[in-house]
C-alpha cells in the first residue's frame, strides 16, 4: 500500500471488548476570563471519558464542553445512557467502523431531540478514546497508528483577549511561540489598535492571525476587510456565522486579502461545501468526528490544496489528540494552543509536552503520550460516573 492510498480508517485490529466507561467533569474557576464576541468564560471545564477493555487496557478522550459549560453534565449523561450502551460489551476491531455505526444508530434520536451538538461531541470524544486505547495496546504513539512518525508540530498561541492581547503575545513569545491569534470583533478602534501594537513588535518570521468568532454581519466584514489588509494576516477566522449563505461567504473570500479559516462549527458534508471559500480547515476532535472524522477532513483538505489546522479550546487531552492528528495528516498546518489561564490543560495531560522553536514535541510513548493526574485534579472534579458491561 502506498503512502498516498494508506487509510488507517480501514485497518482491522485485534478485537477489543469494552467493559467499562467512565466520565469525569472538571471545573476550575479562573481569575482572568476568556473573552470572545460569543461569551465570557469564567471557569475552565473539561469532560473526559475513559474506556477500559477486557484486558484492563484503557484509552482517554475529551468531549467538547467549553460552551455552554453547564452542558458538560448533560453530555456525560448522553455518553452513559445513549451512546455508551452501543459500545459496552461489543467487539470492536476498528474505531472508525464503530463511529460510523453509532452515528447512524443515533441519527433518529439526534433529529428527534434537536441536539446534533451534544450527540456529535460525545461520539467524537468516545472515538478518540477508542483510538487511544488501540494505540496503547499496539505500543505505538497515536500518530504512528495513523501512519506517521512522531514529529514536532508547529503551534500558535491562541485565545488572546481584547484587553491585553499585545501583552500576552510578548509573554507567549518568551515561552517559545512564533505565531499568535488575536480575538477581534470588539469594535474598529480596539481591534486595529491591538493588531497594530502586535504587528509593530513582530519579527519577520512570526505570524499573526485573527479570530472573529462569528461576530460580524456581512456589512461589518466587508467594511473591516480593507482595514485588516495592512497587517498581512495569516488568516481571518470565522468573520461570519458558520451557517451564513454561500453568497455571503464568497463575498468575504473576495474582499479579504488574507485566507479565510473555519470549521470548528461544521459537521459532516459542510466541510466539503465550505471548502469553496475556506482555505484553512479547522475541525474540532471533541465537537465532531473525533479522530475518524478529523483524519478524513484533514486529508481531503490537503488534497484540495487547503491547510488543515485543528481547532481546540479545552483541556490538555483534546489538545494532544489534535497534535497527533495533525502530525498524521501532514501538510503545513499549525496546532492551536490556548494560552489563557487553564490549570486543567496541564494537570490533565501529564507529562505536558515541551514547546521548542515554536513547535510542540510529540513523544514516542504509546497512545497520546499523556494521562490525567487525577490526584492533582481532584479538587476540580465535580461529577464522576461509570457504566459497566457484565
Amino acid at each position: 500500500m502506498t503512502a498516498s492510498s494508506f487509510s488507517p480508517l480501514t485497518i482491522e485490529h485485534r478485537p477489543v471488548v469494552i467493559r467499562r466507561i467512565e466520565s469525569f467533569v472538571y471545573r476550575a474557576p479562573v481569575d482572568k476570563p476568556v473573552v470572545s464576541t460569543l461569551a465570557k468564560i469564567t471557569e475552565r471545564v473539561s469532560l473526559l471519558v475513559r474506556i477500559e477493555d477486557q484486558d484492563g487496557a484503557f484509552g482517554w478522550g475529551e468531549i467538547y464542553s467549553t460552551l455552554p459549560s453547564y452542558g458538560a453534565e448533560h453530555r456525560a449523561m448522553v455518553l452513559h445512557l445513549t451512546i455508551g450502551p452501543l459500545l459496552l460489551g461489543q467487539q470492536v476491531r476498528n474505531p472508525a467502523k464503530f463511529w460510523e455505526m453509532a452515528t447512524q444508530k443515533t441519527h433518529a434520536m439526534t433529529v428527534q431531540t434537536g441536539e446534533p451538538g451534544p450527540m456529535a461531541a460525545v461520539l467524537g470524544g468516545l472515538d478518540c478514546a477508542l483510538w487511544d486505547l488501540f494505540a496503547r495496546k499496539a505500543g505505538q504513539p497515536l500518530c504512528s497508528l495513523l501512519g506517521a512518525a512522531p514529529r514536532p508540530v508547529p503551534a500558535y498561541a491562541s485565545g488572546l483577549n481584547p484587553a491585553d492581547g499585545p501583552e500576552v503575545v510578548a509573554v507567549s513569545r518568551a515561552n517559545g511561540f512564533r505565531a499568535f491569534k488575536q480575538k477581534i470583533g470588539f469594535g474598529e478602534t480596539s481591534d486595529l489598535s491591538n493588531l497594530q501594537r502586535i504587528r509593530d513588535g513582530m519579527a519577520d518570521h512570526e505570524r499573526l492571525m485573527v479570530d472573529v468568532n462569528q461576530g460580524w454581519t456581512l456589512a461589518q466584514a466587508l467594511h473591516m476587510a480593507p482595514l485588516l489588509a495592512p497587517f498581512q494576516l495569516d488568516w481571518v477566522e470565522e468573520p461570519l456565522m458558520a451557517d451564513r449563505s454561500a453568497d455571503e461567504w464568497l463575498q468575504c473570500a473576495v474582499a479579504f486579502s488574507a485566507p479565510l479559516a473555519g470549521g470548528e462549527n461544521l459537521r459532516g458534508a459542510a466541510f466539503a461545501e465550505q471548502s469553496q471559500w475556506l482555505d484553512v480547515i479547522q475541525p474540532d476532535v471533541g465537537k465532531w468526528g473525533g479522530i475518524t472524522g478529523g483524519w478524513s477532513v484533514g486529508r481531503n483538505a490537503l488534497a484540495a490544496g487547503k491547510r488543515y489546522c485543528p481547532h481546540w479550546l479545552g483541556g490538555g487531552v483534546g489538545m494532544m489528540f489534535s497534535a497527533h492528528l495533525l502530525a498524521a495528516v501532514g501538510g503545513h498546518g499549525s496546532l492551536e494552543v490556548d494560552v489563557n489561564e487553564n490549570p486543567l490543560r496541564d494537570v490533565l495531560s501529564q507529562p505536558y509536552p515541551a514547546l521548542l522553536n515554536g513547535a510542540i514535541v510529540l513523544s514516542d510513548q504509546a497512545g497520546i503520550g499523556v494521562e490525567p493526574n487525577s490526584a492533582m485534579a481532584a479538587r476540580w472534579l465535580v461529577n464522576h460516573q461509570e457504566t459497566f458491561s457484565h
